[in-house]
């Protein structure tokens, strides 16, 4: 007879690991089936930017007539493959529909709360033992700028932040160097964002799988093969390591959730978004502060024992060859940074991302104990431990922490 779970999760990234962490905290017996395990997280390969300043969703004004723009560039930080797949051209229609300044206005107050309350959790988890390196560092986001372009950006973002009720403060060039004298990075000023945070992804995914199996959680690496289902329930997983049976079920797989819950006749609006990290080995990093370069739209995260650079984002369906051309702003620098980089490879990883910007948190319609938690973008290490505290409390039948309805499944 098949080992039986109180809830099987299926995805061990960094949104399933923190479902597990909280449905285990509640007393639920939980199982996590995740497929190659690291190897295929974009979790392990992320900024590790902890960031309530991330306030606007990716669908806003604007950004197709970039992508157009971007095309023909080989360095753009936004690709967008032309595709013929009804699925894609749906995901960007949805897309185009949302860039709209009445949802930016919208989503805000969303991201915000979500953003902050995550922010909290993650000093709760991180204030356990097995924690302590971790890396979770509170030294803020600089959002730096060299072009007026970019600075006019940059400022329109630090006065939604500042009317979202965000601690801002705007800096010149020489404030900036004051703040953070390491910079090597041209630029004219930046945006301080005191209330982010930071922490080494990969760590913390390791830190918080060990808490979990101490405490009793089962962890497989296998890929899902189908679902049984009976009375409108799903009651087994065939996996490629056996079959299990649990109460409940929580699809948390990142890009590859749609596919999964395909099987069960859900639909779910997710593209996988491409993004690309350089992590260089430092035996101490050179300066504090995250930054975002908002021209070259770079990201750079120091972190314990090493320098992480990241960047771009290509919608071209599940293509994990690396474009070198679309890392060179990013090894670019690397390089101005850290000796060694031109030695390190590229990482690649996709990021699940949804029309309008924001997650997909909630239960499957039609199948009452299956619950969904995907569409996080570039947001999965930031919304990761709201997102398990929420998938949880729903499970559990307890009262959402935060009102869900934008993260409705079926919404578009």
């Amino acid at each position: 007879m098949s080992e039986k779970y109180d809830v099987l999760i299926v995805g061990g990234g960094i949104v399933g690991m923190s479902c597990a962490y909280y449905l285990q905290k509640a007393g639920s017996r939980v199982l996590i089936v995740d497929r190659g395990r690291y190897s295929e997280a974009a979790s392990t390969g992320n900024a590790g930017m902890i960031v309530p300043s991330h306030i606007v969703p990716l669908s806003a004004p604007g950004v197709i007539s970039k992508g157009i723009k971007w095309l023909m560039n080989p360095e753009s930080p936004l690709y967008i493959k032309p595709s013929a797949n009804p699925k894609f051209m749906k995901w960007l229609w949805l897309f185009q529909k949302h860039c709209t300044a009445d949802h930016v206005a919208y989503s805000i107050p969303i991201l915000r709360d979500l953003s902050l309350m995550s922010l909290d959790l993650f000093g709760d988890i991180c204030a356990q033992p097995g924690f302590e390196n971790v890396g979770l560092a509170h030294d803020g986001l600089l959002m730096l700028h060299r072009s007026e372009y970019a600075r006019k950006d940059n400022l329109e973002l630090a006065d939604l932040a500042e009317e979202a009720g965000l601690d801002i403060k705007r800096l010149d060039r020489d404030e900036t160097f004051d703040l953070e004298p390491a910079l090597k990075t041209e630029i004219t000023g930046s945006v301080y964002f005191k209330q982010d945070a930071s922490i080494h992804p990969d760590r913390f995914l390791r830190a918080l799988e060990a808490h979990l199996i101490a405490n009793g959680a089962g962890v497989i690496d296998a890929a899902v093969k189908g679902f049984e289902t009976s009375g409108g329930k799903v009651v087994g997983v065939n996996t490629t390591a056996g079959k299990f049976m649990a109460d409940q079920l929580v699809l948390a797989s990142g890009s590859w959730t749609p596919e999964l819950a395909a099987k069960l006749g859900q639909s779910i609006a997710v593209q996988p978004a491409k993004g690309y990290s350089i992590t260089v080995p430092v035996s101490k990093p050179s300066f504090r502060i995250p930054c975002i370069l908002a021209d070259e739209k770079v990201t750079i995260t120091p972190m314990p024992g090493c320098i992480r650079f990241g960047g771009t984002l290509a919608l071209q369906g599940f293509d994990i060859s690396i474009d070198e051309r679309r890392a060179s702003p990013i090894r670019r620098q690397a390089e101005a940074y850290t000796e060694g980089a031109e030695n390190v490879p590229t990482w690649a990883g996709f990021r699940p991302a949804s029309p309008d910007g924001l997650p997909f948190i909630g239960v499957v319609p039609d199948h009452q104990n299956v619950f969904i938690a995907t569409g996080h973008g570039m947001m999965g290490v930031t919304l990761g431990p709201v997102t398990g505290k929420l998938i949880a409390e729903l499970a559990l039948g307890s009262e959402p922490s935060q009102n869900i309805d934008p993260f409705n499944v079926n919404r578009h």
